[in-house]
């Protein structure tokens, strides 16, 4: 019995610590009416509440545009592309513009396959907003 939870206990420690380490980040920040969700790393499953909890945190200003930066995004699943989905119709339904920026080819050819470019917009880079 004692090996089967010090088993375990092994198993604990090393989820808790592939969680400390996620190649993972989101920001946020304002400038004048619109709103930057800036993303970074591994846009999965394991993450997506943190962005959900980050784009509710901005959207609660009501800026004009929210801008979501994808530029540093390595990877991103279905869930991912579920909360930017739910993004762009929370912003259809506030009258609220919704932009990507440069997202990484992988992820412009999901949006591209799935028809999801035609409903949003994507750009380069900020400055081109």
């Amino acid at each position: 019995m004692k090996s089967v939870l010090a088993s375990m206990d092994s198993v604990r420690g090393f989820w808790d610590a592939r969680a400390a380490v996620l190649n993972f980040d989101v920001e946020s920040r304002t400038d004048g009416d619109r709103a930057i969700v800036t993303v970074r790393g591994d846009f999965d499953l394991q993450v997506a509440e943190r962005v959900v909890d980050e784009l509710a945190k901005v959207e609660e200003s009501s800026p004009a545009l929210l801008v979501i930066d994808l530029s540093g995004v390595s990877f991103l699943d279905s869930s991912g592309m579920g909360v930017i989905a739910a993004a762009q119709a929370r912003a259809v339904e506030a009258g609220r513009e919704i932009v990507l920026v440069r997202p990484p080819y992988s992820v412009r050819r999901a949006f591209a396959l799935s028809g999801f470019d035609d409903v949003i917009r994507v750009v380069d880079d900020l400055d081109s907003i």
